[in-house]
């Protein structure tokens, strides 16, 4: 005769437990190679990882345990778990991470069990409002995901669908009890209710994680990316980038019909600020040069640095009149009031003037060389001009 088979609920959660375990291992070991600015979230995700397992463990060994570490306890660590979950995700996307909240509604979770085990017995009750306070957690790890990516992002959609589904799970549960009450003895049995919610919770840890983990290789790779495209000093687009965004810029304006220009930007006698202050200083200069920059120009337009103190400013829909108005204020905002620069105790003041050239898209510029170089002219006519000056291509205003 052939033994029937049978599913044991407490050997699917110590197997559950130990792959979390392991996958908590996995985490320590991805943690070199992902990039600092994730790994405030990572600390909270692996507590997620510790707490979960001991939770689950204590929750069905109440048999062999004292109730209170059973129930209250076990309630506790697994709905503390789900918290550093929502608390790491919401540091992963720099919103408020309201641990208070949070961390109350997980000790509310430990006080529910507490309560309906010692105080007023109610297992039917202790089953409803556990579940629904790990479906608010579980709640908020899914809104904090669908809040802030869109519809490309595959992987954090599907975590956050993962959160959601398993909500509902939590729901499902927690309706099940209110309308049919389970006995003690059959807590242990592998009922379809309670395989729903086992599987969910020994399996979303897993699943999740390597979402998560897919999620910061994500990040990183777009850091990476970012910091390609951008000026290591100022912050600003580099050389590479800005021919990049302006060939674009031009298609689009040739394709849409609209203008286009750009302005090139020289700091004048900038060698002497070096050679009288040092390059701490001439640093700071530049970095105070961006920020005019950025004080002067729309938000539409791009602003890169070519090399040295000399930058490029791309403006989509903008007529050449329209451009030089725009150079001239810049050039008004450096020339109008002084740099005020610290260093050390110091605080240095510098007058500082930019010589600028301006040009249009014109039919004949098939590249953004070809309407680089014509403001790059114009640019060395105001510094053959006497600096401190705007020059159109084709001669000064």
């Amino acid at each position: 005769m052939t033994a029937g088979w049978s599913f044991d609920l407490r050997t699917a959660v110590l197997f559950g437990a130990l792959v979390t375990l392991l996958t908590a291992g996995l985490l320590l070991l991805s943690w070199r190679s992902l990039r600092g600015n994730v790994r405030p979230s990572l600390r909270w995700w692996f507590a997620a990882l510790l707490l979960h397992p001991l939770g689950l463990v204590l929750a069905f060994q109440h048999e062999a345990l004292p109730l209170w570490l059973s129930v209250p306890v076990a309630n506790t660590a697994v709905a503390l778990a789900l918290a550093c979950m929502a608390i790491s995700l919401r540091a992963f996307y720099g919103m408020p991470e309201r641990r208070l909240a949070l961390l109350g509604i997980a000790a509310l979770a430990g006080l529910t069990g507490f309560w309906f085990t010692f105080i007023v017995p109610s297992l039917q009750w202790q089953i409803i409002l556990r579940e629904l306070l790990r479906a608010v957690l579980l709640a908020t790890t899914a809104r904090a995901v669908f809040r802030r990516e869109g519809p490309s992002a595959r992987v954090p959609r599907l975590t956050g669908t993962l959160f959601a589904l398993a909500t509902l799970a939590m729901l499902v549960r927690a309706s099940h009890e209110l309308l049919w009450p389970i006995q003690l003895a059959e807590v242990m049995k592998p009922a379809p209710v309670n395989l729903l919610c086992l599987g969910v919770l020994v399996v979303l840890p897993l699943l999740a994680t390597v979402g998560f983990l897919l999620m910061c290789t994500e990040r990183g790779q777009e850091e990476l990316e970012r910091t390609a495209r951008l000026d290591f000093l100022t912050g600003i687009f580099n050389r590479r980038a800005i021919d990049d965004l302006a060939s674009r810029a031009i298609s689009a304006a040739r394709r849409h019909g609209t203008p286009l220009a750009i302005m090139i930007l020289d700091l004048d006698h900038f060698k002497r600020i070096n050679d009288a202050h040092g390059h701490e200083v001439g640093d700071r200069a530049l970095l105070e040069a961006v920020l005019r920059m950025r004080e002067a120009m729309r938000a539409e337009d791009l602003v890169g640095r070519l090399g040295g103190e000399e930058f490029v400013v791309v403006m989509p829909d903008m007529e050449l009149a329209s451009a030089y108005a725009a150079a001239e204020r810049l050039r008004r905002n450096f020339s109008d009031r002084p740099m005020f620069i610290s260093s050390g105790s110091e605080r240095i003041e510098i007058m500082v003037t930019v010589s600028i050239g301006v040009a249009a898209l014109e039919p004949g510029d098939q590249l953004f060389s070809h309407v680089l170089r014509r403001a790059d002219q114009a640019m060395y006519a105001a510094k053959a001009g006497g600096r401190n000056l705007v020059v159109l291509d084709g001669g000064p205003r």
